[in-house]
């Protein structure tokens, strides 16, 4: 897979405001249970396109993501979890 096709299939959001302000993605969306993959981390500590980069790394290398950022996973279909409208 490309990172142009996994981007295309990554959900982007931006939770909370000045330094509490968090880029989280998402990824491998599956109706309706939701979500695979999400990482998160602070604006201050990694921008979206490096946040993008450790979540393309995860997903397709397996390297585990940095001590920096939160990351989530679901190892089976039924406990893939819905995006979050609050962080």
């Amino acid at each position: 897979m490309t990172k142009k096709e996994f981007k295309e299939r990554c959900s982007f959001h931006v939770y909370g405001k000045g330094r509490n302000k968090r880029n989280a993605i998402y990824f491998d969306y599956m109706p309706p249970n939701g979500f695979r993959y999400m990482v998160k981390a602070r604006v201050e500590n990694c921008t979206k396109s490096e946040l993008f980069d450790v979540l393309y790394h995860w997903a397709i290398n397996e390297v585990i993501p940095s001590w920096w950022v939160d990351y989530r996973y679901a190892d089976s279909d039924d406990k893939r979890f819905k995006v979050s409208l609050m962080g």
